[in-house]
């Protein structure tokens, strides 16, 4: 009898595909249809990603898609209340679809859990300034310098309290702060704050 034929191995599985990375790869890009493709497939195979869903509504709000977003963002607060980011961002698109006391609660649920959230304190200081609490709104801003005295949006804010209330001295101070760490990350404001220094005499 001869002898039997040695079977070859089965040739070894594709390796998975790495579905977040490319996800966030096309989110950086630009490119909505791919990344939205990819975290899709993400959570057929885990839809208890609180990550997964934040991203997502990340990408659906920057696509102008907010009802979507703002359910992606709850979704993604039920899998994980304690998720500073979500609760961040859940705010950000009710700041942005006026529903400011919406927005400010989840400011505050994210400072809760992380009292030293930069962004948090930043958005709910502009919702106070908007409510015309200035004097909050002003030790909220100071609070996140404290935190980050390199944060451009929080120099940037506070030098707009200032000048609003008169304060040419402490406008100046960081509207300069704000050209020193933010001209690459906040291009669009450089010219209006350089001509308002100018104004200012700064």
């Amino acid at each position: 009898m001869p002898p039997a034929e040695p079977v070859a191995p089965p040739p070894p599985p594709p390796p998975p595909e790495d579905h977040f990375g490319l996800a966030l790869y096309y989110q950086r890009v630009g490119d909505f249809d791919n990344a939205v493709a990819h975290y899709r497939a993400l959570l057929e195979q885990n839809d208890l990603s609180a990550e997964v869903h934040n991203n997502l509504g990340l990408l659906y709000e920057d696509h102008g898609q907010r009802d979507d977003a703002i359910k992606q963002f709850q979704r993604a607060i039920a899998i994980d209340p304690k998720y500073v980011k979500a609760h961040n961002n859940l705010g950000v698109s009710m700041m942005r679809a006026n529903q400011q006391t919406t927005a400010a609660s989840e400011f505050r649920v994210a400072l809760a859990a992380d009292p030293r959230n930069v962004e948090s304190l930043v958005n709910l200081a502009l919702i106070q300034k908007a409510a015309g609490r200035t004097a909050d709104a002003r030790d909220l801003l100071r609070r996140a310098l404290s935190i980050d005295p390199r944060n451009a949006g929080s120099h940037y804010n506070l030098a707009v309290v200032a000048d609003e209330g008169g304060d040419a001295a402490t406008a100046i101070e960081h509207y300069r702060a704000f050209l020193k760490f933010g001209t690459v990350t906040n291009a669009d404001l450089v010219g209006r704050v350089r001509a308002r220094l100018n104004t200012l005499g700064g």
